[in-house]
């Protein structure tokens, strides 16, 4: 069948399997030829995604076609059995996970946030949970394209998606500690890759000409003068991760944020700098290195405030008081641009990183490396952008040649940043 011939015969087995054992019913009444799986994975995404089905002809109970069931459903008596006995789905999602996310406690805490949302309805059904990935409530959408972000009424619609994600209560560590650990943990793996193809050892060369660990440095005494609230954050809020649901309007109840491996309790404005600096990165595109970014896609000043204001608002809405965010709404409004611009460096540093770990492990066609380069310059550029008020009090030391760490080393919850 066509669909199948994107998918190898060992993953297509596999996925017979994990149906057959999690999804039980019919799902293990079919042969593997009748078994449908296609191929969603796109662009930079650290997981494979597939859509696993049952053959056309078949249904959710019984193995009868489907037009015989449509006659015996009209028995009052057989309804009732229906009702009873179609639990397994017809169709679902299979996530296979990347090779970076079996670092450390990601898996589990991955499928501790995956589980939560879940059961809040804030997220697709979870019907099985294994060592290499899960199975989940398939929802016939689409996921945004990059020139969507734009749009004022979807913006605000993210926006109080964002929002109401942020306000989530969830049993773990409050702690704003992601930013650190995926800094050290992807900056040490990062540099201490080598590569074999000369491609790859070229693009090297001219990342390992920028003195990443002083950057790295200065980026942690950064974040340790925020002054931004802590929520849950998702981390990874772009447009691929923003799913419009069955219909083309924008009621607010048809956009969906998935993929939660990066969830954490984080600073607010990282979530908001990393949406912000995805409306100037493609990942649809067909030719190598298969993304493209566009620089002056960056929403402008007013593009941010319809965000913000739209956030806001639905915080206001939920009868949520953020502490931090004080004075009138235009002295937030501003406090929150100002914080952003602490943050878009980060995003492009931190994507840098894991990119380049990718470039090393990933078996998705993209090109990994072309895409650090790219994210690395846009740190330089918005890093050149924060207010200079904003700076480090160190900077003046660090060009000098001093190095001092206190700032990196101070324990983070310490830092002036408060839990919501």
């Amino acid at each position: 069948m066509e669909e199948d011939f994107a998918v190898d015969n060992t993953t297509k087995l596999k996925a017979y399997t994990w149906c057959q054992e999690y999804l039980g019913g019919v799902w293990t009444q079919i042969d593997l030829e009748d078994f449908h799986i296609r191929d969603l994975s796109l662009g930079k995404s650290t997981n494979k995604h597939y859509i696993c089905s049952l053959p056309p002809h078949r249904s959710p109970i019984f193995g009868e076609p489907r037009t015989t069931l449509l006659r015996l459903f009209k028995h009052p008596v057989l309804a009732n059995k229906r009702a009873k006995c179609t639990t397994e789905p017809g169709e679902v999602l299979l996530r296979v996970y990347g090779e970076i996310f079996f670092e450390g406690e990601t898996p589990l805490l991955d499928t501790v946030i995956f589980s939560l949302l879940s059961e809040r309805r804030q997220a697709p059904k979870l019907y099985g949970v294994f060592s290499e990935g899960r199975l989940e409530e398939f929802i016939p959408s689409r996921a945004l394209r990059t020139d969507e972000l734009s749009n004022p009424e979807l913006s605000r619609i993210i926006a109080g998606k964002l929002a109401g994600f942020h306000q989530l209560q969830l049993p773990l560590c409050k702690t704003p500690r992601w930013l650190d650990q995926v800094l050290d943990k992807w900056f040490n793996k990062a540099l201490g890759l080598t590569f074999e193809d000369d491609s790859n050892q070229q693009f090297m060369k001219q990342i390992m000409a920028f003195d990443l660990d002083e950057e790295r440095i200065f980026i942690k005494r950064l974040l340790s003068q925020t002054k931004s609230p802590v929520v849950f954050g998702h981390n990874d809020c772009q447009e691929g991760n923003i799913l419009l649901t069955s219909g083309e309007n924008t009621d607010e109840k048809n956009l969906i944020l998935i993929d939660y491996e990066y969830s954490s309790y984080n600073f607010r404005e990282f979530d908001l700098a990393n949406h912000f600096v995805e409306w100037s990165m493609n990942y649809c595109i067909k030719d190598a290195p298969y993304f493209s970014l566009k620089p002056e896609d960056f929403p402008s000043r007013e593009q941010q405030l319809i965000f913000i204001r739209a956030y806001l608002a639905a915080n206001r809405e939920m009868g949520v008081y953020q502490p931090g965010c004080h004075g009138d709404s235009a002295d937030e409004e501003e406090a929150i641009l100002r914080e952003v611009k602490r943050f878009c460096p980060v995003s492009h540093f931190v994507w840098a990183l894991w990119s380049i770990v990718q470039a090393k492990i990933s078996h998705t066609t993209f090109g990994y490396m072309e895409y650090a380069v790219a994210r690395f310059k846009e740190y330089f550029r918005h890093k050149a952008l924060i207010p200079l008020d904003m700076l480090p009090s160190t900077a003046d030391q660090r060009n000098h040649g001093t190095t001092d760490e206190s700032a990196s080393t101070q324990p983070i919850d310490q830092r002036r940043a408060i839990v919501t």
